[in-house]
């Protein structure tokens, strides 16, 4: 779950600090794709591009959130911009909806944190300078 705020607050700063036209934006790609978990369409599942091997200077993770049927579009710096080009390893979370109006994400997680950490992901993935359409990632949890 601490991956997610991270993630969410580096986008965030990112792109504050490239709205301030102080920097160059570099190029991305749109990358979309499909997760499944035992075999089924997992909404509401939180996918994380982790660069590899972490740079110091590429202070964003690239993320998406599933749709109803599994569906992902990558976000780096702004909705469905994509991924730049490189290696990322890939990981997720699917925490259960949680507060008042059931529309936050701090519930436990339901793959029981086994797909979390980049350190231990088996899930590599290469983004090359175009379009890029992923192969379904399984997910597969008792």
């Amino acid at each position: 779950m601490m991956l997610f705020y991270r993630s969410v607050i580096l986008v965030v700063l990112f792109s504050f600090l490239v709205g301030c036209g102080s920097q160059k934006r570099i190029p991305t790609f749109p990358v979309s794709g499909k997760v499944l978990v035992n075999g089924k369409p997992a909404a509401d599942l939180f996918v994380y591009f982790h660069p590899t091997p972490k740079k110091d200077d590429q202070p964003f993770i690239p993320f998406a959130q599933t749709d109803e049927n599994g569906d992902f579009k990558l976000n780096t710096f702004k909705n469905g911009d994509g991924v730049p080009a490189g290696d990322f390893l890939v990981t997720f979370e699917w925490n259960e909806k949680s507060g008042t109006f059931k529309n936050q994400f701090q519930g436990p997680d339901r793959l029981k944190g086994k797909f979390s950490k980049p350190e231990s992901s088996t899930f590599k993935v290469t983004i090359t300078n175009e379009s890029t359409i992923l192969e379904p990632f399984e997910l597969k949890i008792r």
